[in-house]
C-alpha cells in the first residue's frame, strides 16, 4: 500500500514541480474554490472554507494509500501551491485526467505543462492505455490544456454537467490514446484584428448581442450565421467551440471608429483533410450598414491573411470558396468585386420554407490568382438619347403588355428567350442583371423619347472574348415598333458608345460583331447601313427560337473602319 506523502512521487519539468499536498496548501487551495471561474465551471462545496479544504486534502491522502485509487498533485510553481492535477477513476489500463489552476497562474502555459507530466507518467510508469477528459462545455481553457496535449474531443452530453446551482451544463468529453500523438491535433483558430477600409475585424465579444435578429434576406441567404438577440450567448459560444476544433475562423464585422458589430465573417470546413488548403467563405451584413462596399473592404482585409502562409501568421490556404443562392444578385457581385470567378452552377439544391427551392452559384479565388486583374465591376448602364429614342436601364414597369407577343419573326430568328412576354419578363430581367453583374453584358431599353415606353432592346455581350475589345451586339423590338427606323437610330448610338475611348466615358472597344440568320435580310442590311461588313456565312450554326436550326451570316465593324 503507498504511503501518502512519502510515495507520491515528484514530477518535474522546468518551473513546474508536482509533488504531495501540504498543509501549507490550505489558503491557496480556499483561493481557488472561490474564484469566480472555478465556482462557474467546477461543481465545489458551498461554502468552501478552511474546512472543506482539508476535507478535500483527507481525500486526495485516503485515495493515494489506496491501491486502486486516484492519483492527485500539487502543483507548484515559484514556491507557491499553483492547483491541482490528477489521475481520477483509474483502472488497470484507464483513467481520466482531471486539474484546476489557481488564479495566479493562468493563461501561462503551466496547466498545459503539468498536464503532459501526469500524461508521461500515466502511459509511461502506470502502463495505462487510454486517458479520458471531460469538462463543462464552455470551459475552453480546460479544453486548451487537454487539446495542446493531443486529446480528442469526442462529443458533447447535453445536461451532464453539474453545476453548484441551476440546471446542469452540457459536458464536453475526450480522449487520448497512449499511442498518439501527445501534441495537438489540428489548429485551434483565435480570430486576429484586421483592419480595412472603414471596418475592423475582431473576434465576437460575449456583449456583441446583436439588437434585432436576422431579416428577410439574412433568413433567406445567411441562414443560421446570424442570431437572434436571446439565442446570441449559444451562437457565439457555438463559434468558439468550432474555432477550438479547428473547422473554422469567425469575426465580427464592426465600424473602425465606433467598433459596434456591422456584421460578420467567416471562413469554414478547414478541418477537412481532402479539400485541406481550401476554406468556405460566408458573410453577412446588418440592414443599415448595407450599400456601403463593407464587404468590399472585409474581403480585401480577409484574403490576404486567409492566404498568408502560416509561418507568417496567415491561415495558409491556397484557395477561397463561396457559395450564393441563384437569387442573391447583391452576393454574387460582390465576390465579383473581390476576385472571385464563378465555377459552378446548381440547379434547384438549396430548400426554403416559403417557396420553391432555388439553385446555387458557386464561386472561387485562388492564391495564385491575380484577383485585381480578374475583378468584374458590373458596368453602369449610361444613358443615351437619339432624336426620338431614350437607351436606358430596364425596369420592372417596362413589362410587355399582354397584347405584345412574339410574331413568326421573332420565333424565327431571335435565340429562344432572347426577348420576354409579359408572363416571362421577371425571369427575363433577372438573367439581363444577371449578365450585366458578370461583367459581360451592357444592354438597354429602347424607349420612346417622348413617352418613355418600351420598345425593344439592344445590347452589348460576349464583352472580352477573344480579345479584350472584342464584343457582340444584338438587338430586337415588339412587333407594334417594327418598320420607323428605330433599330438604325438605337444601333448609330450604341456604336458610338461602344468605340468611345473610357477616358471619355465609353467602353473602348476596338471591334464589334453580329450574327444573323442567313434569311433575316432586313437586319442584314441595317447592320450594312451602319458600316458593318459581311466577314462569312456557315450553315446549320444558328439555333432559332421555334428549335429549329438554319444558316449564318456574320458582320463585323472596327473602331478604325469608322476612322478611315
Amino acid at each position: 500500500m503507498p504511503r501518502f506523502p512519502d510515495d507520491v512521487p515528484t514530477l518535474t519539468h522546468g518551473e513546474v514541480t508536482l509533488r504531495a499536498h501540504r498543509e501549507s496548501d490550505l489558503r491557496r487551495i480556499v483561493e481557488f474554490a472561490n474564484d469566480p471561474r472555478s465556482t462557474r465551471w467546477v461543481p465545489l462545496p458551498r461554502p468552501y472554507a478552511e474546512q472543506q479544504a482539508r476535507e478535500f486534502l483527507d481525500s486526495v491522502r485516503t485515495s493515494w494509500q489506496d491501491d486502486a485509487g486516484g492519483r492527485q498533485w500539487a502543483i507548484e510553481v515559484d514556491g507557491q501551491f499553483a492547483g491541482s492535477i490528477g489521475l481520477h477513476h483509474l483502472t488497470a489500463t484507464t483513467a481520466e485526467l482531471g486539474y484546476g489552476a489557481h488564479p495566479a497562474i493562468r493563461g501561462k502555459g503551466v496547466m498545459s505543462r503539468a498536464a503532459r507530466l501526469v500524461i508521461e507518467h500515466g502511459f509511461d510508469v502506470l502502463g495505462l492505455r487510454t486517458l479520458a477528459w471531460r469538462a463543462a462545455a464552455g470551459n475552453f481553457a480546460s479544453r486548451r490544456v487537454a487539446w495542446a496535449n493531443g486529446f480528442q474531443v469526442d462529443g458533447t452530453w447535453p445536461a451532464m454537467h453539474p453545476t453548484g446551482a441551476g440546471a446542469p451544463d452540457d459536458l464536453w468529453f475526450g480522449h487520448l490514446h497512449h499511442d498518439q500523438p501527445r501534441e495537438p491535433a489540428h489548429r485551434w483558430f483565435v480570430p486576429p484584428m484586421l483592419e480595412g477600409a472603414g471596418i475592423r475585424l475582431r473576434p465576437w465579444r460575449p456583449d456583441d448581442t446583436p439588437p434585432v435578429g436576422p431579416d428577410a434576406a439574412a433568413q433567406r441567404f445567411a441562414e443560421g450565421m446570424w442570431p437572434e438577440p436571446q439565442e446570441y450567448t449559444e451562437w457565439h459560444r457555438c463559434r468558439l467551440e468550432r474555432m477550438a476544433g479547428g473547422e473554422g475562423i469567425f469575426w465580427c464585422i464592426a465600424g473602425a471608429e465606433t467598433d459596434r458589430p456591422l456584421g460578420h465573417v467567416q471562413v469554414v470546413r478547414l478541418q477537412v483533410d481532402f479539400t485541406r488548403g481550401s476554406g468556405l467563405l460566408g458573410y453577412w451584413i446588418a440592414p443599415a450598414a448595407r450599400g456601403k462596399g463593407l464587404v468590399q473592404h472585409t474581403l480585401d482585409a480577409l484574403i490576404p491573411y486567409a492566404f498568408s502562409a502560416r509561418d507568417k501568421g496567415g491561415l495558409g490556404l491556397h484557395r477561397l470558396q463561396a457559395g450564393t443562392d441563384a437569387e442573391n444578385p447583391a452576393s454574387q457581385r460582390t465576390l465579383r468585386r473581390a476576385g472571385f470567378r464563378l465555377s459552378a452552377t446548381e440547379r434547384e439544391v438549396l430548400a426554403h420554407d416559403d417557396g420553391p427551392p432555388t439553385g446555387a452559384l458557386s464561386f472561387e479565388l485562388l492564391a495564385s490568382d491575380d484577383r485585381f486583374a480578374t475583378r468584374v465591376v458590373p458596368r453602369p448602364v449610361p444613358t443615351l438619347h437619339t432624336d426620338r429614342l431614350t437607351l436606358r436601364p430596364w425596369r420592372q414597369s417596362d413589362r410587355p403588355r399582354p397584347d405584345q407577343r412574339l410574331d413568326v419573326a421573332s420565333a424565327l430568328y431571335l435565340p429562344a428567350g432572347a426577348q420576354p412576354i409579359a408572363e416571362t419578363f421577371d425571369d427575363w430581367l433577372a438573367r439581363r442583371q444577371s449578365l450585366r453583374d458578370s461583367g459581360t453584358v451592357l444592354d438597354w431599353c429602347i424607349a420612346d423619347r417622348a413617352t418613355d415606353a418600351a420598345l425593344g432592346s439592344i445590347g452589348i455581350f460576349g464583352i472580352g472574348e477573344g480579345t479584350p475589345t472584342n464584343a457582340e451586339i444584338g438587338y430586337w423590338l415588339h412587333v407594334d415598333a417594327r418598320g420607323r427606323g428605330y433599330v438604325t437610330e438605337a444601333l448609330a448610338a450604341t456604336v458610338t458608345h461602344a468605340f468611345l475611348p473610357t477616358a471619355d466615358g465609353g467602353m473602348g472597344l476596338t471591334r464589334l460583331h453580329a450574327g444573323t440568320d442567313l434569311s433575316n435580310i432586313a437586319s442584314q442590311q441595317l447592320l450594312e447601313r451602319a458600316g458593318f461588313a459581311r466577314w462569312g456565312t456557315d450553315r446549320q450554326a444558328y439555333s432559332r427560337a421555334d428549335g429549329t436550326y438554319s444558316d449564318g451570316a456574320y458582320y463585323e465593324l472596327l473602331a478604325s473602319d469608322l476612322t478611315d
